[in-house]
């Protein structure tokens, strides 16, 4: 798989690493310039950015990979109902296959599959009683959510970098070393720590503190486990094998192990994965019978297949420090 090619490139740890880094810097810094001059375009209004009859909130980050911005949306999404607000929450949905905007759940249900409408999609829509909606034109999905469920508030996952839909609040996600890193294609960045600027609070999950201390107030978090999902509401004293394909398949691994499983196998794919049967025939010999363990995300594609069985999903829950202040700086 390409991704951890990846990851062991931009460390940098070991010669080999270190040299083939280095020599993809120059593209590195030609894809940073092109990204400032596209930032400027938009500052400048040379660019337009289009406009929804609601307050948009975009919960985005720096580097590629998962870095815990899904639940940190349901979370946010959940206060700010809490709060009166009407919200949906937007997205582009990846690994859908059904082109244009989609209406992907409602009422703490899902309306489509995550063929049609997303993985992470899918996993709002089960776990967040308003609408969640997504569309490759963020814009669009917004409006729809403006005109058909009368929200006052959108909640942008992932769209730090989709500058074509105004907002009017920014919150980044730090992972450990963002700010030490190259970007693409000699690190994870999709943009350089600079852009940081454009944010009103940034939020760093995990234990590694954040590198820098310049730029928007910083909040602590943590991703938490919230229980077991599927086949199984404990997975404590059992051997399962460990199914993802996410970004950073290592902290899934870890997670069941912390929830006192032994994983006695794994099987890993690429994020946003889409299974198949012969997928599931391979999970299925590597699982002889055993629990399989996997994310929410990946669950919602996985239990169609009545190969994989028992299945049994983690859930997970942001759980933030100075929870309230980060909402009313949200809300300011």
């Amino acid at each position: 798989m390409l991704e951890p090619f990846a990851r062991r490139t931009w460390s940098a740890a070991t010669p080999g690493t270190r040299a083939l880094r280095d020599a993809l810097v120059p593209a590195s810094l030609a894809y940073r310039g092109a990204v400032a001059l596209r930032n400027r375009l938009y500052d400048g209004g040379w660019l337009a950015a289009a406009r929804v009859p609601a307050r948009v909130v975009c919960v985005g980050n720096l580097a590629v990979g998962g870095t815990g911005k899904t639940p940190l949306v349901l979370w946010l999404a959940e206060r700010l109902a809490l709060r009166g607000r009407r919200v949906a929450i937007v997205a582009r949905g990846y690994g859908k296959t059904r082109a244009g905007v989609v209406v992907v759940g409602a009422d703490g249900r899902a309306l489509v599959g995550p063929e049609e409408g997303g993985d992470e999609a899918v996993m709002l829509a089960r776990r967040f009683a308003g609408p969640v909606v997504t569309g490759e034109r963020r814009a669009d999905a917004a409006a729809l959510a403006c005109r058909r469920f009368g929200v006052d508030t959108i909640v942008l996952d992932d769209g730090f970098q989709h500058r074509a839909l105004a907002r009017d609040v920014d919150v980044v996600v730090l992972g450990p070393g963002d700010e030490r890193a190259w970007c693409l294609p000699a690190g994870p960045l999709r943009e350089p720590p600079a852009a940081l600027r454009r944010a009103r609070a940034a939020v760093v999950l995990g234990d590694a503190p954040a590198d820098g201390s310049a730029g928007p107030p910083r909040f602590r978090g943590r991703v938490a486990l919230d229980g077991v999902v599927g086949a199984a509401q404990t997975i404590a004293g059992r051997e399962v094998v460990a199914v993802a394909g996410i970004g950073r398949p290592e902290r899934f691994l870890a997670a069941v192990a912390a929830a006192g499983a032994t994983v006695a196998a794994h099987v890993l794919f690429p994020d946003h994965h889409a299974y198949t049967d012969s997928d599931a025939a391979r999970i299925r010999t590597a699982a002889g019978g055993r629990l399989v363990v996997t994310t929410e995300k990946d669950a919602v594609k996985l239990e169609r297949f009545a190969d994989v069985a028992p299945l049994a999903a983690l859930r997970v829950r942001v759980e933030l420090d100075d929870g309230d202040a980060f909402v009313d700086l949200v809300e300011r």
